[in-house]
Formats: C-alpha cells, structure tokens, sequence
C-alpha cells in the first residue's frame, strides 16, 4: 500500500471517529435538556403544592376576590397599593405565573407537558385575576405587566381548544375498556 492511500484511510477513518462522537453530543445534550426540564418542572409542582400557594389560589378561587372587586374603593385603590401582597394576596400568583410563563416562553420548560397538566388552572386563574391586571396595567399605561402570565393563559386557552377530548393517547385504551 502506498503512503497516499495509508493517509486516505487514516483521514476517513477519522472523519468517521468525529462523526460519532458529534452524534453521540447531540444526544447527551438532548438528555441533559430533558434532564433539565424535567428538574425544572419537578420544582414547579412542588412550589405549587405549598401550603402559602395553595391558600392565595384558594383567595383566589373561592370567591374572596371576587367579592372584593364588587367594591368600587378597593378595585380604585389597585394602582396605589400595588405593592402590597398582604392585601393583594392574588398577586403571588400572578408573580408565580409570570416565571413559569417566562420559562415557557423561552422553552426552558416543555410548553406541551406544562399545558397537559396546568392549562385548565392557569386559564382559571388568569380569569379570574384578569380584571385586577387591567386595572394595574390601565393605571401604570404599561400592556407588559404580568405579561408571561397573559402568555400562559392564552396558550393555556390554545391548547384546550386544541385537546377538548384531553390528551390521551389515540391508541391506548382506556381503562375501562380493558375490563370488558
């Protein structure tokens, strides 16, 4: 063999070397990614099952917002205690929001796997809470307060338009089907 078809081989084979190992990154990196997600998504459950969370979505969802923003004086003094999470306890939520809607915007969480699990409560909440957000933004002339929280309501509403039926998968059966 000559010294041109040695160098030849010894070039392929190390292009083939460089070739698996650039693959064999693409899929650690893809594992890392998912790794990261998961971690990330693991932390937002467990911030959401908090005893603090759970009693601001509780202000929220049992009508104790609801009431307050019957009053004419408290729905005006928004923009002036803005600030005051004591008196404005739905403003935790619409902080926790804002991150999570920041994370899936920028796809550091899994929008499909988030929405699967949390679009019915974020598109619940953001409902709910919209009215006090108007008025912030109104008072400040400022459409980006809690925007990441609009963002998420507004996917969250998207996919369960897309998914009315859920998101099981087509060729499983259910449950009950399996006891027939």
């Amino acid at each position: 063999m000559t010294l041109e078809l040695w160098n030849t081989l010894f070039s392929a084979a190390t292009f083939v070397v460089i070739a698996i190992t650039a693959i064999a990154a693409t899929i650690q990196l893809r594992h890392l990614r998912a790794s990261n997600q998961l971690s990330a998504f693991v932390t937002m459950l467990e911030d959401w099952q908090k005893p603090d969370m759970q009693s601001w979505v509780q202000y929220v969802r049992g009508g104790e917002l609801a009431e307050k923003l019957k009053d004419p004086a408290y729905v005006d003094s928004l923009p002036a205690t803005r600030a005051d999470r004591v008196l404005h306890p739905w403003l935790h939520i619409c902080d926790y929001f804002e991150q999570l809607g920041s994370y899936v915007k920028y796809d550091l969480i899994d929008k499909s796997s988030y929405l699967d699990v949390s679009s019915t409560i974020v598109r619940s909440l953001y409902e709910r809470i919209e009215p006090c957000i108007e008025k912030l933004r109104e008072a400040a002339e400022n459409v980006a307060i809690y925007e990441n929280f609009e963002y998420l309501a507004v996917q969250s509403v998207l996919w369960i338009k897309s998914h009315p039926s859920g998101a099981y998968p087509v060729r499983v059966p259910r449950f009950k089907d399996l006891k027939r």
